[in-house]
């Protein structure tokens, strides 16, 4: 799927909601999901709206008024499932006998936080506050036909500040120590805004989302854990087992969901919620 070389060859001015609805359609036929063709829906909309703005309001948004296909129960698929403590707990035994530290430290970060796979992919050691134990989100790395564009934050409220356990800490540590001395060995250096979980010495390069992706279904694999067990999967591990713990606004804010997108701004940075929530998972993954 590509909208540069299909819908975006067309002329805005020539196109109308039918001819917009129509390439939903189509694209739905060639077999993306519901979420892929509402994504293409969001840009499509953003595009076509700057345009609007930038042209004084003569060019129109046939965006707008246009309605998405419908997709039936059997087409969107199952559900993503929320794994068991116990299912967690099996990856991450299985992640530490890894021999890779940057899966390890990877699948307990996501594990812990419930961060995107793509926000951890982007963090920077800049973004490890050691003493506070917390991270700062401010990136994400989304992947597309041809490949992988950083994705800042909307708003100043999008970028938050999530606590952690202090096993996670621990565990980040060890990580940074180890590339530290590929860094040495290569004769480079770790900088502030070296990306973490790097596979390039001295880390200017990001990790490509899929390859962690891919190294999450192996240590699954290994762990034992059934197989609709995803990456994504740990976001919701973390959604179900804060319900218990921390109020629901709190929940939100932690996982930056974009419905409450004024949340992170009244509960601050890290709050004193948020950092209960973060040893109730340290406790829990162990």
């Amino acid at each position: 799927m590509n909208i540069r070389d299909s819908i975006g060859r067309r002329r805005i001015a020539s196109l109308g909601p039918y001819d917009v609805e129509r390439y939903f359609r189509d694209l739905k036929t060639a077999g993306l999901s519901q979420a892929s063709v509402r994504y293409v829906r969001a840009v499509l909309h953003r595009a076509c709206r700057l345009a609007r703005k930038w042209s004084n309001n003569t060019l129109p948004n046939p965006i707008t008024d246009t309605e998405l296909p419908e997709w039936s129960l059997a087409e969107t698929g199952p559900a993503v499932r929320s794994p068991s403590a116990d299912e967690v707990r099996r990856l991450l035994a299985a992640a530490r006998e890894d021999r890779d530290p940057r899966v390890s430290a990877f699948v307990r970060l996501v594990a812990a936080t419930g961060m995107r796979r793509g926000e951890a992919c982007a963090l920077r050691w800049d973004d490890v506050g050691w003493e506070g134990a917390a991270i700062r989100i401010d990136e994400a790395f989304v992947t597309f036909t041809g490949g992988v564009t950083v994705r800042g934050p909307k708003t100043r409220a999008s970028v938050g500040g999530v606590a952690v356990d202090a096993s996670t800490i621990d565990q980040l540590r060890r990580l940074y120590d180890h590339q530290v001395e590929l860094a040495i060995a290569a004769e480079v250096e770790v900088q502030g805004d070296s990306f973490v979980f790097s596979y390039e010495p001295g880390g200017q390069v990001p990790p490509y989302p899929d390859t962690l992706s891919h190294a999450f279904s192996s240590l699954r694999d290994r762990a034992g854990v059934a197989a609709d067990v995803h990456l994504h999967s740990l976001r919701h591990f973390q959604s179900t087992e804060l319900d218990r713990v921390i109020s629901e606004s709190q929940k939100q804010a932690r996982l930056g969901w974009s419905t409450v997108h004024m949340a992170r701004h009244y509960t601050g940075a890290v709050s004193a919620e948020d950092r209960r929530a973060a040893e109730h998972m340290g406790t829990l993954l162990g």
